[in-house]
């Protein structure tokens, strides 16, 4: 219950200075509210499924998935500065205030995805049958998911670049040891509608946000948001690779060394892509 009340109080006040009521925090709203949406539903799937981010493993979430979360979503970050889709745009004009709200509201995407997919689809599992071929064409896979990875480098038509949200999940499915599903069909409904929920309020909070980014693709397409309806088609795959990362974060001990390298290494990547981006006209100042 305590989680829950910390929770609405952060989102409460995040959708207040979204709301213009707090103008310090005026910038600072995107993270916020997620920061208190994140408990609630976290305490729902703890309560329904037995399943929390934290509860019972607090240590890995600091040190671990918190890091990571943030380097999964700079691999994508890096990948648009070679064909961009999209650009950061608000009133920040401090770097290291960028980039300590880029941590933040990066810190939040595996945990939203997680979430969203436990919320809908309980414990995460893989058809035995995907399993199983992955394992066999493992040297395929991975040459597929850097190939995916790579093109954006060498094109600029957004259709063929968005196999780039696949690519570290077929990297990394010849070796995920997440349990086997009964068949194919909840899998997929599940994956469907945790990544259709988690990009609908992604792409909501996100409109509301003084510090957003907005898309630089599909302009002449109808949109819901900031986002042109097809690209809502991207989250499913995304949902796919965000679960696989997270199985996979965990099997990494969470030791005081390795939660300092893995912040650094964030944290150093996150200054460094920011001022890119900001020479790059991919982060603009209201």
């Amino acid at each position: 219950m305590r989680q829950v009340i910390a929770g609405a109080v952060i989102c409460g006040i995040g959708l207040a200075a979204m709301a213009g009521l707090i103008p310090a925090l005026a910038d600072y709203t995107y993270p916020i509210v997620w920061w208190g949406l994140l408990p609630i539903v976290d305490a729902y799937n703890d309560r329904r499924r037995g399943l929390s981010l934290w509860r019972g493993r607090a240590r890995q979430f600091l040190s671990i998935t918190i890091p990571i979360s943030v380097l999964f979503w700079l691999l994508f970050e890096a990948l648009n500065l070679a064909a961009p889709q999209w650009r950061y745009k608000g009133g920040i004009d401090n770097l290291h205030a960028q980039v300590f709200f880029g941590f933040i509201a990066f810190a939040t995407v595996i945990p939203i995805m997680v979430e969203a997919y436990w919320l809908v689809g309980g414990p995460f599992c893989l058809p035995e049958s995907l399993s199983t071929a992955f394992r066999r064409w493992r040297v395929a896979a991975i040459a597929i998911g850097l190939i995916l990875a790579a093109i954006p480098f060498f094109n600029s038509v957004f259709w063929f670049n968005q196999g780039m949200w696949l690519a570290p999940g077929l990297v990394l499915l010849p070796f995920a040891k997440s349990p086997a599903c009964g068949g194919t069909r909840r899998f997929a409904i599940a994956l469907v509608a945790s990544g259709l929920i988690a990009g609908f309020y992604w792409e909501m909070l996100n409109y509301g946000a003084r510090t957003h980014w907005e898309y630089l693709i599909l302009p002449a397409m109808p949109h819901l948001f900031q986002m042109p309806l097809p690209g809502y088609a991207g989250f499913i795959p995304f949902a796919l690779t965000s679960m696989i990362v997270y199985e996979r974060q965990l099997r990494l001990r969470a030791r005081v060394l390795t939660g300092v390298l893995l912040y650094g290494t964030a944290l150093g990547a996150l200054y460094f892509l920011t001022i890119v981006y900001m020479n790059r006209g991919l982060w603009l100042l209201r």
